[in-house]
This record gives C-alpha cells, structure tokens and sequence, in this order.
C-alpha cells in the first residue's frame, strides 16, 4: 500500500466509536467515577464525560485538577480512596504515574491498587513503567488507551508534504515523555536515513523549563540548518505553543507535530494526531468495559484509535510559503488560521 493510501485510511479522521452498541440503562444505580486531570479539563476529559451521556449510562463525575503539579497528586489518592468510588480516570504520564505508580513498585499505602483505573493520553505507558504490554497492563486493577501515533506514520506524513533530511528536535528533559520520544524518534530517523538535531530546553535551578529558552532554541535550530521543528512529546511545549509556533514562523521553520492545538488552536504548519476528543471517547468505552460488563481490567486490552487526523494550517503554510501538494490536500484536513500580528 503506498503512503497515498496509507494516509487516507490511517490520517481520515473518522473514529471507531459509532460502531459501538447503546447502553440499555434499565434501573441501574449511577456510577462514581473519580477523574485526575493535568491541565483542567479539556477535549479528552469531555469526550469522556460526553461518552457516558450520550449512552445514558448514570455517573457522578468527581473532577481533580492537579494544575502541573505532582504534589497533589497524594491528596487525590487518599480522596479516592475515602469516597470508595467505582473507577478512577488518570489524564496523562505525570498523573497517572502519581496514582498508580511503576508496574511491581506500587504501594498500597501511596497508590490506587484496589479501585479499577483507566488512563488516557499517556505517549508511552510500557516506556513509563506503567503497564506491561498493550495485549495486557498485567497489573489487576488498570487498562487504559493510547494515543499517540508511530513516529514512523508521523515522519512519512511529513516526507509526503515536503522532503526532508534534517529535523530538529526541541524537547523538556524533565519530562519522561520527552525522553521516550526523544529516544524512539533518534531511532526511526536513523532507518529513514534522516539526521535528528536536539536541542534540549534550558532548566532553571528547580530543574524546570525556561520559557525564555523556546525563542533561543528555535533561533539555534534555524543556524543548524534544520528543515522542520519535530515536536516529540512536551506538555511546556503545549502550554506555551504560541510563543514556539509564532517564533518558529518568524525564522521560516515549518513545524510539524503530534498534538491537534498546535496547528487547530495555533500556528503550527501541520499535525498528525489522535483527536483528544476521540481518545476520551475511547477512555469511556474502556470504562464501560469495567463497570457495565464486569470485565476485569487486566482482561482489557490497551486500546488505541486506528485512524489520525492530518491537520495543515493553511495561513501559516501562506506566511512560510511553503504550500503543500496537491496529492496532500487530497486528504487532508485545512484550517484556515488568523493571521498572527
């Protein structure tokens, strides 16, 4: 199958959801589910919610918003814990790690062992020591989804808008996604014979990002001779896309990346991605597995979408005069962005 028609069956955007079967709510109790974002709830935590709405399935929804940070995280386990809820819904590496813990390093007194967890929008869990495999967590009490799309179908998705033979790679080292990516990235670049310059975020003496280090990073990446920013995994990239996008334009880098908001809600070029909103669909129904089935977590295979959406941002391809094919368009969807004063 060419990449043509790999594209247009992996990158359609249609999801997998609407062929699952209506939930027959009859006289059942609700549910209590207790949900732990990162970042406030957004397109995941909604499609999740929306997912048991839209099959009248009764649940009280308990929502924690760590806001980035870990220390937190504790509090929400003994909440959980406290209120005996049905199921606990972690959103990403950070949070799901803080509930749960490693695979054989889970402590009962610190972690949510005894409730059944199902996590979402984690890059790489068997990376991140949070399951075994995607055939099973191998842990009793957890299942979950993955969402985020090979480095491979990513890589060839930006081959076929315009060639390329040097990315640059910017990404937080205090971030274990940012890490794995990193390391998984290195390593497909090199079977497509393609060269990764890294640029690691500058950290300030807490060990965190410096804001003030994405122009500089951009800047470096614009003097290697770099033909695309490569966005691997990277929440402070995300938090702050507007400054990378908006300086990335500004030194005629293209950027292309995994997460929908840098080219929907930014000025990033194009995005191969799992919609948020689908993969909190997904969660659900991993869910309902659970609660409504009976089925024990660590029967539940890790499920992932099996089609991307392929987003261009059409003003930034204007601004950067770098048009894609037409083959492309064929494909493609194209959001029409606001110019950027």
């Amino acid at each position: 199958m060419d990449l043509r028609n790999q594209c247009i069956r992996l990158l359609a955007g249609v999801w997998l959801l609407a062929a699952f079967p209506t939930f027959a709510q009859g006289d059942r109790e609700s549910f209590d589910i207790y949900m732990v974002v990162w970042r406030g709830c957004e397109d995941a935590c909604k499609g999740f919610q929306d997912y048991f709405r839209d099959r009248n399935i009764p649940v009280n929804f308990t929502i924690r918003n760590a806001e980035r940070d870990k220390k937190r995280l504790p509090g929400f386990v003994n909440e959980a814990k406290k209120m005996d809820v049905d199921l606990v819904v972690t959103w990403g590496t950070s949070v799901t790690r803080g509930i749960v813990g490693r695979i054989g390093k889970a402590d009962p007194d610190v972690h949510v062992t005894d409730i059944p967890v199902v996590f979402m929008i984690v890059a790489d869990p068997v990376g991140a020591k949070i399951i075994a495999s995607y055939a099973s967590s191998g842990r009793l009490n957890i299942t979950g989804t993955r969402n985020r799309v090979p480095e491979k179908v990513l890589m060839k998705a930006v081959q076929a808008y315009r060639k390329f033979n040097r990315i640059g790679l910017i990404y937080n080292t205090n971030e274990l996604n940012g890490r794995l990516k990193a390391k998984e990235i290195r390593s497909v670049a090199e079977q497509m014979g393609i060269e990764v310059v890294e640029l690691k975020l500058d950290l300030n003496e807490q060990g965190k990002p410096i804001v003030e280090s994405i122009p500089k990073k951009v800047a470096e990446a614009k003097e290697m001779g770099v033909d695309f920013i490569y966005v691997g995994s990277s929440s402070f990239l995300m938090a702050n896309r507007d400054l990378f996008t908006n300086t990335a334009i500004e030194h005629g880098l293209p950027l292309a990346a995994p997460y929908e908001a840098m080219a929907a809600k930014s000025n990033g070029l194009l995005v191969v991605a799992s919609r948020y909103y689908n993969v909190g669909q997904l969660a659900g129904y991993q869910a309902e597995q659970v609660l409504v089935k009976g089925i024990a977590p660590i029967d539940i295979p890790i499920r992932g979408l099996d089609r991307f959406s392929y987003i261009i941002n059409m003003e930034t391809a204007r601004r950067l005069k770098f048009y894609p094919p037409l083959s492309v368009l064929r494909y493609a969807e194209v959001i029409h962005g606001t110019p950027t004063k």
